[in-house]
């Protein structure tokens, strides 16, 4: 009795692991909810739609990222906000996220929410961070259609008007058109810098990214 309990164990434990990969991953009910990030979003004053800073900055920064990259994840939390308080917020830098969804279906979803939210709120910066503080693997729930509402409802806009819009198709195929521009510029992974239109490939570390940045304002005004 005790080999044949313990044979159907295994076998029940065997079926519900296939259950789970054959379903895609864990469902809703296995992910943490929806959470804010201790650090808050860019001020006010210093957003142009999905732009920071001045547009006049000496240096301008694009970023092409892709919303369930997890290096984008550690550049969103570890480098995204020093350039902010630094650079972005004293004029030196104008900086502005670019689309490259890449990674399946829900990295669109996350691309076209981000949209969504500027277009119904000016809440982008808001939004984009929520996206990127809530990554939980990839393709595995976290950016479906109702989480991504739960996250506009957290910075503030309806549910309603929030998934009405996000059956527009303009949405991701604004993404998509801006992913093309990235693939023509050299971009093939995230997140890819251009800073004044040099390219970094990954995430960067602060102190050669600030020196980065110098280098190109100093250009810039012997330039100019």
């Amino acid at each position: 009795m005790l080999v044949i309990t313990v044979a159907a164990i295994v076998i029940g434990l065997v079926a519900v692991v296939a259950l789970v990969a054959v379903s895609g991953g864990l469902g809703d009910d296995e992910l943490a909810a929806v959470s804010r990030p201790d650090a808050p979003a860019p001020a006010a004053a210093l957003r142009v739609g999905r732009s920071l800073g001045d547009p006049d900055a000496p240096v301008k920064i694009d970023v092409f990222e892709d919303p369930q990259c997890p290096a984008c994840g550690r550049y969103a939390e570890r480098i995204e906000p020093l350039l902010i308080a630094g650079p972005v917020s004293d004029g030196s830098v104008f900086l502005t996220y670019k689309d490259f969804p890449f990674l399946g279906p829900e990295s669109f979803e996350a691309a076209a929410a981000m949209r969504v939210a500027e277009d119904l709120g000016g809440k982008f910066w808001d939004y984009q961070q929520l996206v990127f503080h809530n990554q939980q693997g990839e393709n595995q729930g976290a950016f479906t259609r109702d989480r991504l509402a739960d996250m506009a409802e957290l910075v503030g806009l309806d549910r309603e008007a929030f998934l009405a819009a996000m059956d527009d198709p303009s949405y991701r195929a604004a993404a998509e058109a801006e992913a093309a521009e990235g693939s023509d510029l050299g971009v093939s992974s995230t997140p890819s810098l251009f800073v004044n239109g040099e390219i970094i490939r990954g995430v960067p570390e602060w102190e050669a990214l600030r020196d980065q940045i110098d280098a190109a304002a100093s250009g810039s005004e012997e330039a100019g």
